[in-house]
């Protein structure tokens, strides 16, 4: 799941289950328990426990059941809305160099979510993320290079991140590397390669 960029459907919830998504290795067991805990909670649509579960968490060091309550009070789910301390929330776990609190601040400062829209410091965000081969973030720099958004515009910049997305399974950047390699945007046309890359979209349904 992404965040929208021309042709994807966003909503802050399916922010938060993309925040959900990803596990990364947590040095306490005990936290790392209880952020599981609230991910059940919350795909039983259970939030306000879900809230509580994320407190305990981030109390004991887990940065993504920061980045998950930031979204969580920025969206009002479960809990009363407050931008400012959502923000709070996912700034301080982007600031530990979390990839995924800095892919999601770059996602609420492209879509003006909780915070002014601002394509320059979404793409910084996203940038952060990026070096840290965090893919979502890969695959929406390439969108914003595509279009021009926070970054001068250019399909060739755009195209290695695609590549580089869609090389690691990201399906948005697939479908992307297909057609320009058909049309001969930002690389040399070939069909050959368009082929391929559809082909291996259609081996991944």
């Amino acid at each position: 799941m992404n965040f929208a960029f021309r042709s994807i459907s966003f909503t802050l919830l399916k922010l938060l289950l993309l925040v959900l998504s990803f596990a990364f290795i947590n040095p306490i067991l005990a936290e790392e328990n209880l952020y599981d805990r609230g991910k059940e909670l919350v795909e039983q649509k259970e939030y306000q426990k879900a809230i509580k579960a994320f407190e305990f968490a981030a109390k004991a060091g887990n940065l993504d059941a920061l980045t998950a309550l930031g979204v969580m009070h920025i969206g009002g789910i479960g809990v009363e809305q407050n931008n400012t301390k959502g923000y709070q929330y996912i700034r301080e776990a982007a600031d530990m160099s979390d990839p995924k609190a800095q892919y999601t601040l770059g996602a609420l400062y492209y879509l003006g979510a909780g915070v002014k829209k601002d394509y320059k410091k979404a793409f910084n965000w996203l940038n952060l993320a990026s070096e840290q081969n965090y893919i979502d973030a890969k695959y929406n720099l390439a969108v914003m290079y595509e279009f021009g958004e926070g970054v001068d515009q250019s399909y060739e910049k755009a195209y290695e991140y695609y590549l580089f997305a869609a090389r690691r399974d990201n399906l948005e950047s697939q479908i992307k590397l297909a057609s320009m390699y058909r049309d001969g945007i930002g690389t040399e046309m070939d069909l050959d390669k368009s082929a391929y890359w559809l082909k291996r979209i259609e081996d991944s349904k």
